[in-house]
């Protein structure tokens, strides 16, 4: 079966699931202030922002003109990067969490992210009992707030759907839940990001939307990267799709950066003199 047809089959089956889904009780008391249902800011477009990595202290002030297209930032951490973009705050993993609800409050953050692709060794690398653990312990009183709480954030690694099926059921074991879904893709074809959000969409349950935190075309060859034009049409074509799927209510291209690493050199948004390039103004301004 061709990839358009796969694509055709699973659109009904996602669509059929969102519009038949109805709410199951929860097995404990509901928080006092429920979190909204959904979040839609001026654009889906944020920033995934080196906080630690930013030797060349680039501004953000690059992606926030008016008129952009850009309207939120999260920088793999609890601590604010000053700007004037919606700031979401992260648990990258399950360290220092006792001082998150004061971050979360003090900043007025009204959506947090969890957890960084826990299913990998060389990421936050935390197994499905401690990372639900911590859920129900730090994150749940914060959503109890009012406050959106995003699911841990999955790569497209084969066993990643899994690990975040098993701690969702975990958590809602505790009477807790994840308002949407954060998921990461990196690969060479639009063909091949769209068949995995909506498989993936499809498989942690339709009736929740999405954030694509991560992003991006690579070969994860920086000595001989994808094409400069391969990028560049996959980011803008990317971007059009994106804005056009009601489910997927934020993404991030990966990266507003000088250096993006085995991404390869075409993915960045910043040149070697801290000027957006051809595909940084496109994210901003198209």
């Amino acid at each position: 079966m061709g990839l358009l047809t796969n694509l055709t089959n699973l659109k009904d089956k996602v669509e059929a699931a969102r519009h038949s889904a109805t709410p199951q009780p929860s097995p404990t008391a509901q928080p006092q202030t429920q979190p909204s249902s959904s979040s839609k800011p001026c654009s889906k477009r944020g920033l995934c922002w080196p906080l630690e990595n930013n030797n060349n202290n680039d501004q953000v002030s690059a992606f926030t003109r008016p008129g952009t297209k850009v309207s939120w930032l999260y920088n793999w951490s609890p601590n604010p990067t000053t700007c004037s973009l919606e700031w979401v705050p992260m648990s990258w993993n399950t360290a220092d969490m006792s001082s998150l609800p004061g971050k979360v409050a003090h900043q007025s953050a009204s959506h947090l992210l969890a957890f960084n692709e826990p299913e990998l060794p060389d990421q936050s690398n935390i197994s499905v009992s401690a990372a639900a653990a911590a859920w129900l312990e730090h994150i749940e009183p914060i959503r109890r707030t009012g406050v959106r709480c995003g699911s841990p954030g999955i790569s497209s690694a084969g066993h990643a759907v899994k690990w975040l099926q098993d701690f969702v059921s975990a958590i809602r074991q505790g009477g807790s839940d994840v308002d949407f879904w954060a998921i990461h893709w990196y690969g060479v074809d639009l063909g091949g990001l769209y068949d995995y959000i909506w498989s993936t969409h499809h498989q942690l349950g339709p009736e929740k939307p999405v954030w694509i935190t991560e992003f991006a075309a690579t070969n994860w060859n920086e000595s001989e990267p994808l094409p400069r034009e391969h990028v560049e049409n996959f980011a803008r074509e990317s971007f059009k799709y994106l804005d056009t799927l009601d489910w997927v209510e934020r993404y991030c291209w990966f990266g507003p950066m000088r250096n993006t690493g085995t991404v390869g050199k075409w993915a960045r948004m910043y040149d070697d003199e801290g000027k957006l390039t051809a595909l940084g103004k496109a994210y901003r301004d198209e």
